[in-house]
């Protein structure tokens, strides 16, 4: 953790605020929350990682690690009584090809109107919702290199004002047999410009509103993870990546896994770089088969300086492995 505390320490000084001009530029925020109770309990160092169905979130062309068919849900209690919620599933098609969907959901509830005059509300109540979800796909070039990507049609609808639209996630891992280093690449949130635009039957309630387009809060990401200690049942591993967005500062993200037994894990993990400087996380998990599969129920919470405690929590499921179909593949 000292080293962690140094390398936090050293970005801080020498690159302060890369990109802070660029903060609040883009619409489509929701599309940067992240699903993962694993991801948010390492502080967000996941494009390196492997083994779950979250990958199709974070990096598609992790899913090769996914031998048999596997889904993830998530629920996440956000910011001022948002609700957040995730679904994806994997299936393995012939041998080197993986096929899957993946679909987000953000809801603000019931909000009151209020105007100029009634300050304190008037009475009605609006919503506003947002969701994006997709086809996604992998392909192993190799038992070390991999890409994938996915495709998400996004929609918008705040009140009577909507927008929809599409982006792209193109990314891809190298591993090697050393300590199980792993190398990756994302390119996230790629697309045209969203606008929103009243709807035909209330145009009337809004004659001359213009509202300008602007950007998907686009992403490049690069990632590692190696195994730094391992004994009999016990194992721990490390994650770095660096993030450019295009609407924010660049910043560091830091995490470390404890795993015992394959069926305990526990997470640690840092941002470095953001407005608050030090964004601590952490997070739990728990795996046991039954059935045909195995089951890991998964917990993180995170540190958001005055907006308090947000708290994820998780479900993956994942085909059992034989012995016989290990030796086989």
């Amino acid at each position: 953790m000292y080293g962690i505390v140094v390398v936090g320490w050293v970005w801080a000084q020498l690159l302060p605020n890369l990109g802070g001009q660029r903060v609040g530029i883009s619409a489509l925020t929701f599309l940067r929350v992240d699903p993962s109770p694993r991801s948010v309990g390492l502080g967000g160092a996941a494009v390196p990682l492997k083994g779950d169905a979250y990958a199709a979130y974070w990096n598609p062309g992790a899913l090769t690690e996914l031998h048999h068919a596997g889904g993830a849900l998530s629920h996440t209690f956000w910011i001022a009584g948002l609700d957040y919620s995730y679904a994806a599933f994997v299936l393995p098609w012939r041998k080197s090809h993986r096929l899957g969907a993946q679909v987000q959901f953000l809801s603000s509830g019931p909000i009151e109107r209020r105007t100029e005059y009634q300050s304190e509300g008037t009475g009605e109540y609006f919503t506003a919702t947002y969701w994006a979800g997709g086809p996604v796909y992998a392909y192993e070039f190799s038992d070390r290199f991999s890409a994938g990507g996915c495709f998400k049609v996004v929609r918008e609808q705040l009140d009577f004002f909507s927008a929809t639209t599409w982006v792209v996630d193109v990314g891809f891992l190298y591993q090697t047999d050393v300590r199980d280093f792993r190398f990756g690449v994302i390119v996230q949130n790629f697309g045209p410009n969203s606008r929103l635009r009243v709807s035909k039957k209330h145009e009337a309630d809004a004659p001359n509103v213009q509202v300008s387009s602007y950007p998907a809060p686009t992403l490049f990401a690069l990632g590692a993870a190696i195994r730094i200690w391992a004994r009999n049942a016990h194992r721990l591993e490390a994650s770095l990546q660096l993030n450019h967005p295009n609407d924010n500062t660049e910043n560091l993200r830091l995490g470390v896994e404890y795993i015992y037994g394959g069926f305990l894990f526990v997470r640690a993990g840092q941002k470095v770089g953001l407005v608050e400087q030090y964004v601590p996380t952490a997070g739990i998990g728990l795996s046991r088969a039954w059935g045909l599969g195995r089951f890991r129920l998964d917990y993180a919470a995170e540190w958001v300086g005055r907006l308090g405690l947000q708290h994820r929590i998780g479900l993956i499921w994942q085909k059992e492995v034989s012995a016989s179909s290990r030796s086989s593949s």
